[in-house]
């Protein structure tokens, strides 16, 4: 397929080698930018978004470059992607990443590129010194996913008097005319994304200890690769002893994962550091009922108008309260969160994302 573009080449950039939000985001924008972009998606050579770029990538005019490096700073990589931009002749960068921010500053020194980065996760230290402010001196844009990030750019990364700073809300494509589950005597709880000890799936389990305790029938199901072996193994470890084992299940990655959530009633997420999560936004856009911690991004939701729940000091038996007062009055929060699935389509909308992107390019 040709394009017609008043818009110049760009490259999309994502360098991770997992299965996450970021690589997602980098796909799922390379995407909605290829109907009036001409795209190159720049990726690590045998990542998971190489693996799944059949499906990926399919009925979109998008190229794929990979490359084979190894480390964060790499020749190798800083001379294929320069290859890439000039061979393609790219004018447009826009890097989900930070990692290799040494390499693509090689890569692209002295090109005639407008850079953009995008974050969608919290930094903690503080990259203005010397060292980052020349890394960073050549990027044009930087967009945070949500009004937190866009705040911790700010307050963590080196801007020169060039750089624009923007918020620009992911989107996600969801499917029309969705039902909300019809709650069926069981309380169906979910958690999507990685197994890590970042996203809590331990303490997931253990907020739901106070359903047995009262009686509440429940199910959990974990959906994600399992990113961390040790954390997996000490879940498995503690619910060997657990009385809620038999209603714990671990399902691995799905692509399937609409289905699931088609049938849940409460997404529970207690992780810290979030930015605006794409299993959040998915959850709601089902009109399920979100419980998560109150940081960085989700008071945002709120503000936005989505009914969530927020806990206020980030514990289990914080959790705990939340979660049996909402299992007690499931019905009642089930018709509060239907209002969630429209208005998920209204904020997340692909139209609106793809709009503010395509004001940034050249």
């Amino acid at each position: 397929m040709s394009i017609k573009s008043e818009y110049k080449n760009t490259a999309v950039i994502c360098l991770s080698n997992v299965n996450g939000g970021m690589e997602l985001a980098s796909v799922k924008l390379a995407r909605i930018l290829s109907s009036n972009v001409k795209i190159n998606f720049i990726a690590k050579k045998n990542s998971y978004i190489e693996c799944e770029s059949n499906h990926n990538f399919e009925k979109s005019n998008i190229k794929l470059h990979t490359i084979n490096f190894e480390g964060f700073f790499s020749f190798n990589l800083i001379k294929e992607i320069r290859n890439i931009l000039l061979q393609q002749n790219i004018k447009n960068i826009i890097f989900l990443g930070a990692s290799e921010m040494r390499s693509l500053y090689f890569a692209t020194y002295r090109l005639d590129i407008n850079f953009i980065i995008r974050q969608g996760s919290k930094k903690t230290s503080s990259k203005k010194d010397f060292i980052h402010r020349l890394l960073y001196s050549q990027v044009n844009h930087f967009v945070g996913n949500c009004e937190y990030m866009k705040q911790n750019i700010l307050d963590i990364i080196p801007l020169n008097k060039k750089t624009n700073l923007q918020r620009i809300y992911s989107s996600l494509q969801m499917p029309l005319n969705i039902a909300q589950h019809q709650y069926n005597q069981t309380v169906n709880i979910i958690q999507v994304g990685r197994i890590n000890t970042s996203k809590g799936q331990l303490e997931a389990i253990k907020a739901c200890e106070i359903l047995k305790d009262h009686n509440v029938k429940f199910k959990i199901k974990f959906i994600g690769d399992i990113q961390e072996k040790s954390y997996y193994e000490k879940i498995q470890s503690y619910l060997k002893n657990s009385d809620i084992k038999d209603f714990v299940e671990f399902l691995g990655y799905k692509s399937n994962v609409h289905d699931y959530l088609q049938k849940s009633d409460i997404f529970l997420m207690p992780s810290l550091g979030e930015g605006m999560s794409n299993a959040i936004i998915e959850s709601l856009g089902f009109g399920l009922i979100p419980i998560i911690f109150d940081d960085t991004s989700s008071p945002e939701f709120k503000n936005l108008g989505f009914h969530i729940h927020l806990t206020k000091e980030n514990t289990i038996p914080n959790l705990q309260e939340i979660l049996l007062s909402i299992a007690t009055n499931i019905q009642d929060e089930k018709i509060k969160a239907k209002k969630n699935i429209e208005l998920t389509q209204k904020v997340f909308s692909p139209n609106r994302e793809k709009e503010e992107y395509l004001n940034l390019l050249c």
